[in-house]
């Protein structure tokens, strides 16, 4: 370490300094330093110490550490001339070693920088600090990233989903916790597992703090299943059961919603002590059974299409009204079925009746059998109408033209008997005599109808 040096010593020292640095055109400490009353100071090499600019040469840069020592950063660990710092600005340095020969304490910049980041490494492995590092590549086993120092994200803490393709993080930077600093092995080992774990933690609280059931809130669907969809409601999951995502009946959740979408839904349970949320998305759209009340009304026929078939029935979902009915297999046929899916199947449209509608229970009877009574009567009466108005045009030829008929022949004989006295007195004259020709209106109506007819 440094010799010990009394005032006098110290002062020939600054003169000694302060010309050879006019000698050279360059700064030193002399010219920086006031040395009345200045005594010896004690670096430890790796020490990092904060000082100031005060010159810049060929050989490096001049730092003001406050001591009798020069203290200079090599000019080498600037890569460009941008890089330098300005003169009197302040700089974190690292003592590296010091030349009491020459009189100059050799510093170092990138040391520093380097024992700084450690130092912060080391300090948030005990606080379980967090910190922004950029993903430089993929490694076998996890990421690596760029800390300062290289850093090492493991695989299973990389984050809580799908990591099988861990090369769509790399360029992308990542918020990690510091799970392990080891200054000595140069290891650094981090999660964003655990940082994405403790965010939604802290989001779901505050999600939970101002959930209420029965409100409307916003959610992006995160998943889907057999039996409905997982919300994401904000570091929470509600549960939108397949019952509630519609009034119809929905088969698989994936006919109404897709993963990643953003939708409203109903809140209608929250039960702390389980951490379960009951969500509704058909709570906030159109109750088709209101506007079926206004338009549907027990014997009129609607079209529907079969949805379900069960051992006692099957389901149809009318065309026009959005919702469904049921129909018992006493009412599918008039004959007696073992198995309702002997006539109907899922997908097929059929006509029915509504044979009971309540709206309260949403509850609706349907008949097959009725419907095709009704069909048939339907086209009975208008076979008889047709056939109605068809008879009553023959009849009513027919029997004007034998009215005509009937009214001519009487008219005939009796122009006949007025005009038989006037023949012969003793009535053979009458006889062999010409019968006077009927009125020209009659004998035409009369004979020429028929043949008309």
């Amino acid at each position: 370490m440094m010799a010990d040096v009394n005032d006098n010593d110290l002062k020939q020292d600054v003169a000694d300094e302060g010309q050879q640095a006019e000698d050279r055109g360059e700064a030193t400490m002399a010219n920086w330093a006031e040395v009345e009353g200045a005594a010896p100071f004690s670096f430890t090499p790796g020490e990092i110490v904060e000082g100031v600019v005060v010159g810049i040469t060929n050989e490096g840069v001049a730092i003001d550490i406050g001591a009798k020592y020069e203290g200079l950063v090599s000019r080498a660990e600037f890569a460009a001339t941008e890089e330098l710092p300005a003169i009197d600005s302040k700089l974190e340095v690292a003592v590296m070693r010091i030349d009491e020969e020459n009189g100059v304490v050799r510093l170092s910049k990138r040391r520093a920088d380097f024992q700084r980041v450690w130092n912060d490494l080391e300090e948030k492995a005990r606080t379980g600090g967090i910190v922004d590092a950029m993903v430089t590549d993929r490694v076998k086993g996890g990421l690596r990233v760029d800390v300062g120092v290289p850093g090492f994200v493991p695989a299973s803490q990389v984050g809580t989903r799908d990591v099988r393709s861990l090369e769509r993080f790399v360029g992308r930077s990542l918020r990690l916790k510091v799970l392990e600093a080891d200054r000595r092995s140069k290891k650094v080992i981090l999660s964003h597992r655990v940082v994405v774990e403790e965010e939604r933690e802290r989001r779901r609280e505050e999600t939970l703090s101002k959930l209420e059931e029965g409100a409307v809130v916003e959610g992006k669907v995160r998943n889907l299943t057999s039996y409905g969809a997982f919300i994401d409601l904000g570091g929470v999951d509600g549960l939108l059961h397949v019952s509630e995502m519609s009034w119809s009946r929905i088969k698989d959740p994936s006919e109404v919603l897709h993963v990643g979408e953003t939708i409203q839904v109903t809140v209608l349970e929250i039960d702390r002590e389980k951490d379960k949320i009951s969500l509704s998305l058909r709570q906030i759209l159109p109750d088709p059974w209101k506007e079926a009340a206004r338009k549907l009304r027990p014997g009129q026929l609607v079209q529907a299409r079969i949805t379900r078939v069960v051992r006692t029935g099957a389901f149809a979902l009318l065309k026009d009204a959005d919702i469904e009915g049921f129909i018992p297999v006493s009412e599918m046929s008039s004959r007696r079925i073992s198995d309702p899916s002997e006539l109907l199947k899922p997908g097929q449209e059929v006509d029915l009746k509504i044979m009971d509608i309540r709206i309260e229970a949403r509850r609706m009877t349907l008949s097959l059998q009725a419907a095709e009574q009704e069909r048939e009567r339907q086209e009975y009466q208008d076979y008889m109408a047709t056939q109605e108005r068809a008879t009553v045009t023959l009849g009513d030829r027919f029997g004007a033209l034998l009215k005509q008929v009937g009214n001519a022949e009487p008219q005939t004989e009796a122009a006949a008997k007025l005009d038989t006295p006037a023949s012969g007195a003793d009535g053979q004259e009458g006889a062999d005599a010409p019968e006077a020709p009927p009125a020209a209106g009659d004998a035409a109506g009369g004979d020429q109808s028929p043949t008309e007819a």
